[in-house]
């Protein structure tokens, strides 16, 4: 099997089956789907009924953690290269084709590609204003020097303190990709121990798994290929439950608080990625110039009148020191 597209969900039947029609459409690639279900009640029998309506192969995985289901789906792969992608993105029909091709190069080790949003508008134009995951259509090449730090690499990116967000030329492993379109080679699972499970949604993390791995992937002297042309269209999450819509206004502002708390969780887990391996000059660069950062900025909007933009960055600075907190604690019960 040359490849295993791997879709890790959790309670998502209503969104997982436009994700594997998507799937199906795939082509100029041999290919395998496997769905780990995190799943619970109804969604968890719906789950299963849409993985075989689509010739998807079906594995359960009770325990919570992101990083987890991603563990448990390589487990049960056979493909030499193994891609993910979420269960609310659409990926085209050349997705796999334009990843796979990258890897002809035997020193390329993952492969990312581009996240262009679903919708426009609304919540989710602001979502990408603060947050953009499209990183452009620019095809690039990250190796190893891209993370030893130094002098050079201080002032080459000391300017990125004074940015909205650093999207696309955020120094690595920032910038290089995201989650809803990552793929691997098998041989970083078996020689790196995989994903770290504290990190990714329903760990004691919340996210960054993603960005864990790419960093894991240049440190150990491989390169990653950010390609443009693997396009996958990402749903943005925007609309509270029940019981959180009690208590705002209407769905609109419903929308723009699930960005708040998003960005929140996001800097969370960022904070605990930069201090896991603030030992690294880079990354301990980041870490300060990310707080810096959010300090200055969350600054700047207040003064300025720009409410939203103030309270998209005053929930980022919430979570960058609560995700340090986190770090403290998690590292201490550690030990």
């Amino acid at each position: 099997m040359q490849a295993s597209v791997i879709v890790c969900t959790r309670n998502r039947a209503g969104s997982i089956s436009e994700t594997l029609e998507a799937l199906a459409r795939l082509e100029g690639v041999e290919f395998e789907t496997l769905i780990v279900d995190s799943s619970s009640g109804a969604d968890k029998a719906r789950t299963a009924e849409l993985a075989n309506k689509f010739g998807a192969r079906y594995v359960a995985e009770p325990r919570p953690g992101l990083a987890l289901a991603r563990n448990t789906g390589v487990a049960n792969t056979s493909g030499a290269i193994i891609a993910f992608t979420d269960d609310d993105c659409l990926p085209a029909r050349n997705w796999l084709a334009e990843k796979v091709k990258n890897y002809a190069d035997p020193k390329v080790w993952a492969c990312t590609g581009r996240v262009i949003p679903h919708d426009t508008g609304g919540a989710s134009a602001l979502f990408e204003e603060v947050a953009g995951q499209d990183l452009g259509g620019e095809k690039r090449t990250f190796t190893p020097e891209d993370v030893r730090g130094g002098p050079g690499f201080l002032l080459k990116n000391i300017g990125k303190v004074f940015a909205k967000h650093m999207k696309s030329r955020a120094p690595a492993p920032f910038g290089i990709g995201h989650g809803s379109s990552l793929s691997f080679r098998r041989e970083f699972f078996q020689q790196t121990g995989g994903c770290d499970e504290r990190f990714g949604a329903g760990a004691p993390f919340k996210g960054c798994d993603d960005l864990e791995m790419l960093y894991r992937v240049l440190k150990s002297g491989h390169a990653i290929v950010y390609e443009p042309a693997a396009v996958v269209r990402h749903k943005h999450r925007l609309t509270s439950d029940a019981a959180e819509s009690s208590a705002v206004r209407n769905e609109g502002e419903a929308s723009v608080n699930e960005v708040y708390k998003t960005r929140y969780v996001y800097s969370f887990a960022g904070a605990a990625m930069l201090r896991e391996f603030k030992k690294d000059l880079p990354m301990f660069f980041m870490f300060y110039g990310r707080l810096v950062q959010l300090v200055i900025k969350t600054a700047q909007y207040k003064l300025t009148g720009k409410q939203e933009l103030a309270k998209s960055f005053g929930s980022d600075l919430r979570g960058f020191l609560d995700g340090i907190a986190a770090h403290k604690k998690f590292s201490r019960a550690a030990k």
